[in-house]
């Protein structure tokens, strides 16, 4: 049996026409033109959960009567954040969560005190993004795909790099798994996301580096970083000659997915409202053209489901990581 390295959404229906749009969209709480709402990324500026909450929230003042923000909280692998929002933001609609599901799956098993119960303290609102990982090298480095960096490592145990955006992270269990089914030794280099990774890749602090698709695609397309291999199943539209990671090291598929979440306490007729919106943006033609130039699909998953998908990579984490022996606290 071929093992599946990371878990994938399942059953996600990824057609706009299922959202059922046309309905008309009621204003949350009859927000005045004064009114803000916040988005908040727990992750550094740069990386692919920040860009996708920038573009909701350049949009949802086009189907929403309020201004939108969007204000990065990192630290602690997205948990500095998310605790915030759990415990102290307003449970008015003015404050929402923009995550990716690592931060809320993983992390209740690697920090004895994340600050914040997945189950009790957030609202699932509803998805907006999925998205590959792409490995990547330096540009001038003698390797072009995920065969011959393996070939390279087992030549050279211990003495090339890769990055991550950070120490348990979704990208750093893909890469230690792969280490481990390939016995080869690659350092890892933890991050405080995955701009500063990039940027040190680029510089030649380190070989190699695994990201989220989009927020590699501009360093991409300029030539400073070279693509070796895309983690989805089938090959984004960004990339089409790029080979797949799960044809070399079968089972080598992982896709993040970023949501949005409220703080629990939130009323009811106010996630609906934002959900509603969700999928009106999500709908407009230049979300989906950004989406698509990035190797991003839209995730539609609406409540109920997002809460099955969350509950569902909560079950599943807590033994792999577990078997890992990984602690970061």
């Amino acid at each position: 049996m071929k093992r599946r390295f990371l878990l994938t959404r399942s059953g996600v229906t990824l057609a706009v026409a299922t959202l059922g749009l046309a309905a008309p969209l009621v204003s949350l709480s009859q927000p005045t033109a004064s009114r803000v709402i916040t988005l908040v990324v727990p992750q550094a500026p740069g990386g692919s959960n920040d860009a996708f909450a920038r573009a909701l929230g350049a949009r949802l003042p086009k189907v929403l009567d309020a201004n939108v923000v969007v204000e990065n909280r990192p630290g602690a692998n997205g948990n500095v954040g998310s605790a915030w929002v759990a415990k102290s933001a307003p449970k008015d609609g003015s404050v929402w969560l923009v995550t990716v599901n690592s931060t809320l799956t993983i992390n209740p098993f690697l920090y004895s005190k994340p600050g914040f119960d997945t189950t009790t303290d957030f609202l699932p609102v509803g998805g907006i993004a999925v998205v590959p990982h792409v490995l990547l090298a330096r540009a001038d480095l003698p390797v072009n795909n995920l065969a011959e960096l393996l070939q390279q490592a087992r030549n050279n145990p211990g003495k090339y790099s890769y990055g991550s955006s950070g120490n348990g992270t979704f990208s750093h269990l893909l890469m230690e798994q792969l280490k481990q089914s390939q016995k080869v030794d690659l350092v890892h280099v933890p991050y405080k996301g995955v701009a500063p990774a990039l940027t040190d890749l680029m510089a030649g602090e380190i070989q190699y580096a695994i990201s989220t698709l989009p927020a590699a695609m501009p360093f991409i397309k300029s030539g400073h970083l070279k693509p070796l291999a895309v983690t989805s199943l089938a090959r984004p539209n960004a990339l089409p000659n790029v080979p797949l990671a799960n044809d070399t090291v079968p089972g080598m598929v992982g896709e993040l997915w970023i949501a949005l979440y409220a703080p629990k306490g939130t009323p009811p007729a106010l996630v609906s409202q934002m959900h509603a919106a969700m999928g009106k943006v999500l709908a407009m033609p230049d979300m989906q053209a950004m989406m698509g130039a990035q190797g991003a699909t839209p995730f539609l998953a609406g409540p109920a489901e997002l809460q099955a998908m969350t509950a569902a990579e909560l079950e599943r984490w807590g033994p792999v990581v577990k078997a890992s022996g990984m602690r970061i606290d």
